[in-house]
């Protein structure tokens, strides 16, 4: 707690949006402990806290602003007289293809490596296991680490 009310302001003095802020800093709050035994005991929490908050907002503002620049987007579309409403669904599934490779660059490259041969180029998971030297097991773990993470990330884009 002695930190989380100064990073919810620090975060909601650049998002702008106090349930936005918080998401923020309790997103930050749980990588510092996955990451735990790789951050340095010695080093200044206080200012790695502050630095994490301040990226994960950031992005968190590069996504609301791709987000309202599609929707203007399609917005400018339905108002033209030549509007065809077979457009606009063909520019919607676009716009779903383009959040979804946007989330796979959130994967852990390892996750992502193997969620993209099996799903992008239709290897099986033995295929995948045996080009990659790892096990099937291991295949099927980063397979379904990257769903949670691709729902996660997609239900975070609709907000």
């Amino acid at each position: 707690m002695t930190y989380y009310n100064p990073l919810c302001n620090y975060a909601n003095g650049i998002v702008h949006d106090w349930e936005i802020a918080e998401d923020i800093v309790q997103e930050v709050f749980i990588n510092v402990w996955n990451r735990r035994e790789h951050i340095d005991s010695e080093q200044n929490i206080k200012g790695y806290l502050y630095k994490a908050t301040k990226n994960k907002a950031l992005e968190e503002l590069r996504k609301l602003k791709s987000t309202v620049k599609k929707k203007n987007e399609l917005e400018f579309l339905q108002n033209r007289p030549d509007f065809d409403p077979e457009d606009l669904q063909e520019c919607e599934d676009w716009v779903k293809i383009d959040q979804i490779y946007s989330s796979l660059r959130h994967l852990p490259p390892k996750c992502r490596e193997v969620f993209e041969l099996s799903k992008i180029n239709g290897l099986t998971y033995t295929q995948i296991a045996d080009h990659l030297k790892i096990s099937p097991k291991t295949v099927e773990n980063h397979i379904a680490k990257a769903y949670v993470i691709l729902r996660n990330e997609l239900v975070l884009d609709k907000k």
